[in-house]
């Protein structure tokens, strides 16, 4: 199946204390560029979250951002670890003591000793959360480019099509174009009025329709199609393999079109190769 580089989706999953919810979104790029917002917190998960965004995707630029909310008992979104705010209370009232210091410790204290401190989750019990909403987020997204990807394969399919269509037509016009190369030969030694041995004139005509033969150039044209078809029909990424074909697409036919000695075929030549920058530019989207 063909898959684009644009993609949505999200993921969320919940444990006995934290809450996860995970937001993807993939753009266009040549190669696989991931950028994981809003979690510093947990440097040692990063490295986790990128090995399955590389598993997942092969191009683009991937997105993502994490949301850590706490669900616990009278949790907030942003709760304070109470055990250091104990600890840190409690190294106080000794100190306090210790100094026989009348004003018990305050609020104001304890958060100018650091007491006051977000509840972090600890790496393991983390990851087995985000791991299923991060695996959520990326089927959804997947699931989104590869129903792009259908509608691009369609597209595609068709301007092989179309190429394969006109190339059917300049294959048809060779022999009446090698003729009437011929015959234009032939008028203008009659028309100067040359005597010339037949046989001499007969190869001058060979040479001079072997000069503007596109018959190794249609059938190079035709066995790049036919790998471009086939290619559409892998279930792997393919955007590098075609954008390799189409180049070999266009040189193929920029050669017919300069070996191109009549008005129709070079119209069709024209048309070939708008349909092939179609192609590229539909490319820029495929994995």
């Amino acid at each position: 199946m063909v898959r684009s580089m644009t993609g949505f989706g999200v993921g969320s999953s919940e444990g006995k204390d934290w809450r996860v919810e995970v937001s993807i979104r993939s753009l266009n790029n040549r190669f696989l560029a991931t950028r994981i917002r809003s979690f510093n917190d947990h440097p040692q998960l990063l490295s986790r979250i990128e090995a399955r965004l590389k598993d997942a995707f092969s191009r683009g630029e991937v997105s993502v951002w994490v949301t850590l909310s706490h669900v616990g008992a009278g949790g907030t979104d942003n709760p304070l670890d109470h055990g250091v705010a104990l600890r840190i209370y409690k190294e106080l009232q000794g100190i306090q003591q210790l100094l026989e210091i009348e004003t018990p410790p305050t609020l104001e204290d304890i958060s100018r000793a650091g007491g006051l401190q977000p509840l972090h989750a600890e790496d393991e019990e983390l990851w087995s959360i985000l791991e299923h909403a991060l695996s959520l987020a990326i089927d959804e997204t997947n699931a989104g480019r590869l129903r792009e990807g259908g509608e691009l394969k369609a597209e595609l399919d068709a301007i092989v099509a179309r190429i394969r269509a006109s190339m059917t037509e300049v294959r048809a016009r060779l022999p009446q174009v090698l003729s009437e190369i011929s015959d234009r030969l032939i008028e203008k030694v009659d028309a100067l009025q040359l005597k010339l041995d037949p046989s001499r004139l007969e190869s001058e005509i060979v040479l001079l329709s072997d000069r503007f033969d596109v018959q190794e150039e249609i059938v190079r044209l035709e066995t790049h199609l036919e790998r471009a078809s086939n290619v559409l029909a892998k279930d792997c990424p393919i955007g590098k393999e075609l954008d390799f074909l189409s180049q070999e697409m266009l040189r193929e036919v920029n050669t017919l079109g300069s070996k191109a000695r009549d008005t129709s075929t070079s119209s069709i030549v024209v048309d070939m190769k708008l349909a092939i920058e179609q192609f590229k530019e539909q490319l820029q989207n495929v994995e």
